[in-house]
C-alpha cells in the first residue's frame, strides 16, 4: 500500500530529486531495443519453468534476493522444444507474503548468449506475473484482468511496459511437488523500456508534478482514475516508473501494477484510509489540476480509446464472459463521468492534487 506523505516530506524529497536528476543519464543506451521477439505478438505463449519448486515458493523474505536456477522451455512454431537456463527470484511486497498469496511474483534473468535466437532474445531480464492463488478460479481471472489493463494502457499511453500473456507450468525438478499451472504474463524490464524510447530510468525519488512532462503525467493519472487504482505514488515511485529523456530536461511517467484497481477487483485490495475513499470501487483522481479547456485533448484521447476496451477484453483467452461484461460496465461508469459536465467538474476539475502524490 502507498503512504501519503506530508508536504514537508514532499519538499525535502523534491530537493533530493533535483540533486540526483542527471545520474541516470550515464546509463542511457544509444541503441533501441530492436530484436525483442517476445513482444512481437499478443498470442499466448505456453512455457514451462523447471526448478526446485518448493524452495522457490517458500522464498518469501523481501529483504533478501536469492537466485533460483531453473530451465525455461517453450515450443517454436515448427514444434521444436527450446530449453535454456535462467535464474528466477521472488519479488514484490504484498503478494510475496505467504499470508496473502500461495505463489509469489517472480523475476527472471537469462544470459544474453543463451537467449540469442530464442523467444527471449533482447530480454535478459523480465518480470513474471503469476496468479496469487493458482488453484483458485477467481485468482486466475484476476491475472487475466490485470493483463488486460496493461494492454489498455499500452493502447492509450505512448510510454508503457510491454507484456506477453502466457500459460505457465511450474515443474518441480525434484519431483516432490505437483505441477503448478497458471495464467501469467511477462513484463518488460524498465531498462528495456528506457532503451526503446531513448530515455534513461530515473531512480531518484521526490519528483513533484511541476517537474514532469505534463501530457504524459495527465495520461497516467487519468488512466489510474479510469481503472480505479490509487495504489501508486509518483513522488515515492511506487508503481510509477520515471524516464528521463536524453536532454535531461523531460521526465515522463509510466504506470504499472494494477491488481489493486477497481477494474480488477481482487479480494485482497483496499484503499489507503488517508485517501478518504471506502472501497477500491470508489474512483479518485490524484493527478494535477487542469481547467476544463486544458482537459479537452486528454479527454479526446480517452474517448477515442473506448472501442479498444471491448476489443482487448474480448480477445483474452480464458477470461470469463461475466468478467468481460462487468469490466465493460465498469468502464461505462468512467465514460459517463466524462460526458456529464457536473460530474466531470466535481470528480476531475475540482478534485485534484496541486503538488504531487
Amino acid at each position: 500500500m502507498i503512504s501519503v506523505s506530508s508536504m514537508s516530506l514532499r519538499v525535502r524529497a523534491a530537493r533530493a530529486f533535483r540533486f540526483g536528476a542527471g545520474v541516470a543519464l550515464a546509463l542511457l543506451a544509444a541503441m533501441p531495443a530492436g530484436a525483442q521477439r517476445l513482444f512481437r505478438t499478443t498470442a499466448p505463449l505456453e512455457v514451462t519453468f523447471t526448478t526446485d519448486l518448493r524452495t522457490l515458493v517458500r522464498d518469501r523474505d523481501s529483504t533478501k534476493f536469492k537466485p533460483h536456477g531453473a530451465v525455461f522451455a517453450y515450443k517454436e512454431t515448427d514444434g521444436k522444444v527450446v530449453e535454456l537456463p535462467v535464474t528466477l527470484q521472488t519479488r514484490g511486497h504484498f503478494r510475496r507474503q505467504a499470508k496473502n498469496c500461495d505463489f509469489p511474483p517472480l523475476s527472471m534473468v537469462v544470459k544474453k548468449k543463451a537467449s540469442d535466437n530464442t523467444v527471449l532474445q533482447g530480454n535478459t531480464k523480465l518480470k513474471v506475473a503469476s496468479s496469487c492463488r493458482p488453484r483458485t478460479d477467481d485468482y486466475e481471472q484476476y491475472i487475466l484482468q490485470e493483463y488486460a489493463l496493461y494492454r489498455l494502457y499500452q493502447r492509450i499511453s505512448p510510454l508503457h511496459f510491454r507484456t506477453r500473456l502466457a500459460k505457465i507450468t511450474y515443474k518441480d525438478s525434484l519431483a516432490k511437488t505437483p505441477d503448478v499451472v497458471s495464467w501469467g504474463f511477462f513484463i518488460e524490464d524498465d531498462k528495456e523500456v528506457a532503451k526503446e524510447f531513448n530515455t534513461a530510468t530515473e531512480k531518484t525519488k521526490g519528483a513533484l508534478f511541476d517537474q514532469l512532462d505534463q501530457p504524459q503525467l495527465v495520461t497516467s493519472m487519468l488512466f489510474q482514475y479510469m481503472v480505479g487504482n490509487t495504489d501508486y505514488s509518483v513522488t515515492a515511485q511506487h508503481n510509477i516508473a520515471l524516464l528521463r529523456d536524453s536532454t535531461a530536461t523531460i521526465i515522463k511517467t509510466v504506470a504499472y501494477d494494477f491488481d489493486w484497481s477497481g477494474a480488477v477487483g481482487t479480494r485482497y485490495a483496499f484503499p489507503n484510509e488517508k485517501l478518504g475513499i471506502k472501497t477500491i470501487y470508489d474512483r479518485l483522481y490524484r493527478g494535477p489540476c487542469l481547467t476544463v479547456a486544458q482537459w479537452q485533448p486528454h479527454l479526446t484521447k480517452f474517448v477515442a480509446a473506448r472501442p479498444a476496451i471491448d476489443s482487448i477484453y474480448n480477445s483474452i483467452p480464458g477470461l470469463e464472459p461475466k468478467r468481460v461484461k462487468s469490466s465493460n460496465e465498469w468502464f461505462d461508469g468512467f465514460y459517463k463521468t466524462l460526458a456529464d459536465p457536473r460530474a466531470f467538474k466535481r470528480d476531475l476539475v475540482d478534485r485534484c492534487e496541486r503538488d504531487g502524490n
